[in-house]
């Protein structure tokens, strides 16, 4: 079944799309960020578990789906009262169409979600997606062109996307999609592979009082990842949070936005992976 899955993932181009030299069928990921006195930086903890789940299409195309679950606790580490805890539900469902015989992809991707305190059901509903195309200009080198929209509580959010996934040599990848997420690896032998990350997070939820929350954070880390097991990875990721920012509002009226005090300071990220590496 392991190597069906390795072949699956290499022939129908998998990684192309997905714009990194593996994938994780399941992941799970811890950070706890610290307090800042200096920054008035508010300390929090966020925990994700998600997954890759892909179906074959007897077009060769391929549909992914990646339901995952994500929870934030602003300020939990002292003043649990500041700020309620927030969590999502999704089940992003993305297909994958292979252009004729040319360099050229196309991925659509729906996102439905709910986000909410308490992951509450009613009028936390939010629905977003991706539109990507992908040129395979080298065997080694991917381009990819595209946007994301979501119905944010505060608005329609849209951004343009452009990545990369380039694998420079044996030991050096760098993969990717800006805004979102850009990492560079370094691998040093079979069990330990390193580098640095830097992602771009905005997130809106539905509160029980009828308001949302925004959530702006901007991570740069470092990580190291150790593979005790060839399909298994455990990894360490310090980093520092910049230009946060947390915003309350109501509807779609900025006039009702207040910004509340968060301040950029150090996380520590944990995570496991069952990993496959492309």
């Amino acid at each position: 079944m392991l190597k069906f899955l390795i072949i699956f993932f290499i022939s129908f181009g998998f990684a192309q799309v997905y714009t990194q030299p593996y994938v994780d069928p399941f992941n799970i990921r811890y950070t706890n960020a610290f307090e800042n006195k200096h920054r008035n930086a508010t300390p929090f903890t966020h925990t994700y578990i998600g997954s890759d789940l892909p179906l074959q299409l007897k077009n060769k195309g391929l549909i992914v789906i990646s339901p995952f679950y994500e929870n934030w606790n602003i300020d939990s580490a002292n003043n649990t009262n500041y700020l309620p805890a927030v969590s999502s539900i999704a089940l992003p469902i993305s297909v994958v169409i292979p252009l004729g015989k040319n360099n050229w992809s196309l991925m659509a991707t729906a996102i439905p979600r709910f986000n909410s305190e308490g992951l509450q059901q009613q009028n936390s509903f939010q629905m977003g997606g991706v539109m990507l195309a992908n040129y395979k200009k080298k065997t080694n080198l991917t381009y990819k062109f595209g946007f994301y929209v979501n119905n944010e509580f505060f608005g329609v959010f849209v951004m343009p996307l452009a990545g990369i996934d380039w694998r420079i040599n044996e030991r050096n990848n760098l993969f990717g999609l800006l805004p979102g997420r850009l990492t560079y690896e370094y691998k040093l032998n079979n069990h330990f592979y390193t580098g640095g990350t830097f992602r771009a997070i905005t997130n809106s939820y539905k509160l029980s009082n009828g308001n949302y929350l925004r959530i702006d954070d901007n991570q740069l880390s470092a990580y190291l990842d150790y593979y005790p097991a060839k399909h298994v990875v455990c990894t360490l990721e310090p980093g520092y949070g910049i230009m946060r920012k947390l915003r309350s509002g109501y509807g779609h009226n900025k006039n009702t936005q207040q910004n509340l005090d968060w301040g950029d300071g150090f996380f520590i990220k944990l995570s496991a992976s069952y990993r496959i590496r492309l």
